[in-house]
């Protein structure tokens, strides 16, 4: 443990010595820097390579004016501003951490789990899935049971993103838009996703409440060298914990994590666990970005659970040998369901374009009962 703070407000209690301090461990610290190794000045995403940390690491502290300064036994020097550390501690202090059951969400039973990238996964036509009704319900069907499905077309138009999505649900809009445009020569949105390097495996939407259901990407123009995207299989991920490390599986399903989106004019915030389940206790939904996660306290004891799962988790994502890679040329769609299916990219070189769009997962959950797809008996409504 390291620095020894009270919470605000002390100064109105008639025993200030009665509240209790907040130890901040030092692997927070190393965690949580906001200088420009640790965090990207201008989209605040997490630079810091989380699951590298050892915990046990130490520094030394250099206090000033405004921020504290770390120097850690490595040579790294990390910095963090008083309002950080003073906005954690109150948040924390209000939290009520008291001891709760932990939930421990089942697996869906109607899904195919891929530990290992599936083998000769059907790929289809987009124009096949545009024009007729049965190659609609076997995609459909291979998305809600894989968590991705593949189409492989000869028009790279934003006339046939627009289509698709039409065919699917209806586009979503954020911030981003609705049809947007992906592209390391836009500038419109302070986003790793607007650059060439390499992606970790993530979800999208962990700052929202209610996170895109399905994200999808059309290829306009392919990269010259490298750009494959990569996907996960999320659920797959929690099955393997649940077997092997409940511990880490009920972690991670019982502590929510806070994250964030920042540009200027825009300060999104969210938190939920990264395993959510419904109300039938089956697992829901998957959200992990440690890109996007944002500053937030836990007791010393839980702290380290946390971030023993979370790590665990990290690696199995990024295990190349559970990752499948997928290549598209100009005219390929990719849709995936961002609640299961991690995804990231290769960095590359040259110029790559892609179009994309989010839906709700209703949408995907709409079409299987409008096109039987459920075992449940769907009801048209009467126009009123």
């Amino acid at each position: 443990m390291l620095i020894n703070l009270r919470p605000a407000g002390i100064e109105a209690s008639p025993d200030p010595e009665t509240i209790e301090p907040v130890l901040i461990p030092w692997r927070w610290l190393r965690d949580h820097g906001e200088d420009e190794a640790s965090r990207d000045p201008h989209t605040w995403q997490r630079r810091v390579d989380t699951f590298s940390i050892e915990p046990g690491c130490r520094g030394t502290l250099k206090q000033q004016a405004g921020e504290l300064t770390v120097v850690w036994d490595d040579g790294i020097e990390t910095t963090h501003s008083w309002q950080q550390l003073t906005t954690v501690i109150n948040e924390f202090a209000a939290t009520d951490w008291s001891p709760r059951p932990e939930p421990r969400p089942r697996i869906p039973h109607d899904i195919d789990l891929w530990p290992r990238p599936p083998i000769g996964l059907s790929e289809q036509s987009l124009g096949a899935f545009l024009s007729s009704d049965d190659e609609l319900a076997a995609g459909v069907e291979q998305l809600h049971r894989y968590g991705y499905l593949v189409l492989r077309g000869d028009l790279s138009t934003v006339d046939r993103a627009q289509a698709f999505a039409d065919r699917l649900g209806s586009v979503r809009h954020t911030i981003f838009g609705g049809l947007w445009d992906l592209a390391p020569d836009l500038s419109e949105h302070a986003d790793t996703a607007y650059d060439r390097v390499f992606l970790g495996p993530h979800t999208d939407g962990t700052y929202s409440h209610d996170a895109p259901g399905l994200q999808f990407f059309l290829c306009r123009q392919a990269a010259a060298t490298g750009g494959e995207s990569l996907l996960v299989d999320g659920f797959a991920i929690a099955a393997e914990l649940a077997a092997g490390d409940p511990e880490a599986f009920a972690t991670l399903a019982s502590v929510t994590v806070h994250s964030r989106y920042i540009e200027p004019g825009v300060h999104l915030a969210a938190a939920r666990p990264v395993l959510r389940s419904n109300v039938r206790g089956e697992l829901d939904q998957v959200s992990f970005n440690n890109y996007d996660r944002a500053p937030f306290l836990l007791p010393s004891e839980l702290e380290d659970r946390f971030y023993r799962a979370y790590g665990r988790f990290a690696a199995l994502a990024n295990d190349p040998s559970r990752q499948a890679a997928v290549t598209l040329t100009p005219g390929d769609l990719m849709v995936f369901d961002n609640w299961r299916t991690l995804h990231g990219r290769n960095a590359f070189e040259g110029p790559r374009h892609y179009c994309g769009a989010y839906l709700n997962h209703e949408d995907l959950e709409s079409k299987r009962l409008v096109l039987g797809l459920t075992g449940k008996d769907t009801i048209h409504a009467s126009p009123r």
